[in-house]
């Protein structure tokens, strides 16, 4: 492929980026692809064929990486609204980068730094979620916390949690003393009459 015509692909898919994790399938419009790019629309037709071909570019290019943000995790939203966990764009080498994980997961739990009762490949799963849930649902982080996803405070607070969260399993929780129940006693009292209220 020419120079020119590589980086007017470039172009073009950098802009489809930016326009599909604003607003989705659904509201992302070629127009304003080709706009943010500075080029024909045709152009877009030319290197890519339609909206839909410039969607799974958009996909294939920006979910295997391993490193979430706001771009990526609004991508993986639409990607899951549009497509559910049917026809996956880039399928292998996703789920290549999901076993490296699940790998590194096995080797903590080899060296008790994670709880080795745990399976794994949900654990990884339970860490994906915690890592991108503040900017999939940055209400409910000002909700619950008083603070906004993006500021630096919950940044770090965010980032401790997890350190320490991840840490756990390498210490015993404090027992609890349990609470011994006569069920004799409550079974009485269940089938006792209510006492009259007072004339």
């Amino acid at each position: 492929m020419p120079r020119d015509a590589d980086r007017t692909r470039r172009n073009i898919l950098s802009a489809a980026i930016a326009e599909f994790a604003s607003n989705g399938y659904a509201g992302a419009r070629i127009d304003r692809i080709a706009a943010r790019a500075e080029v024909n629309k045709r152009m877009i037709y030319h290197h890519f064929g339609g909206k839909r071909v410039v969607f799974e570019a958009v996909l294939a290019d920006r979910l295997t990486t391993g490193t979430p943000n706001a771009e990526l995790v609004r991508l993986w939203m639409y990607e899951a609204l549009e497509r559910g966990d049917d026809d996956i764009v880039r399928l292998s080498e996703r789920t290549t980068l999901a076993a490296t994980r699940i790998d590194a997961i096995r080797a903590a739990q080899a060296r008790g730094e994670l709880p080795s009762a745990l399976d794994p490949a949900l654990l990884a799963l339970a860490r994906a979620a915690l890592e991108v849930f503040p900017q999939a649902f940055p209400q409910l982080v000002r909700i619950v916390t008083g603070r906004r996803a993006a500021s630096p405070e919950f940044d770090d607070a965010w980032n401790t949690f997890l350190h320490e969260w991840q840490g756990l399993g390498t210490r015993r929780p404090p027992t609890k003393p349990r609470l011994r129940l006569d069920r004799d006693r409550v079974s009485r009292a269940a089938r006792r009459p209510a006492s009259s209220p007072p004339d």
